[in-house]
């Protein structure tokens, strides 16, 4: 298995080795320098002891954090009236209208069975 990887690892360098060559080759046409430092490629860390469910929270959090320290105001923090309803009168009148009629029919309905009551209670009594 060691042979194995050693392998690899001696192919992968000389890849690189040829990579850089090349690289060096194509500077030298153009005329352009090297750069001092290759710049090193940083992976993020997992947070040790941290679920997934945790590192998402906080990042939300961090998000939030952001929004609110850039100026975005809530409702709660200004001091504006919360918006009012964006009925128009004249839908507040029609709903006002078929709010009576379902009460009336639901009026009706209980009278005729209270009035079914009495007549059933008259009948058994008497």
């Amino acid at each position: 298995m060691t042979d194995a990887l050693s392998g690899i690892i001696a192919q992968l360098e000389r890849q690189r080795s040829a990579i850089d060559r090349a690289l060096e080759a194509l500077r030298e046409v153009e005329g352009i320098e090297a750069p001092n430092a290759a710049p090193v490629k940083r992976t993020a860390v997992k947070a040790p002891g941290k679920s997934a469910s945790d590192r998402r929270s906080e990042g939300q959090r961090k998000r939030w954090a952001a929004k609110k320290a850039e100026g975005a105001v809530t409702q709660k923090d200004s001091d504006e009236p919360p918006p009012k309803s964006r009925i128009t009168p004249e839908g507040r009148q029609k709903l006002a209208e078929a709010m009576k009629k379902r009460w009336a029919v639901k009026r009706a309905g209980s009278t005729a069975k209270k009035m079914a009551r009495k007549k059933r209670a008259a009948t058994k009594a008497g």
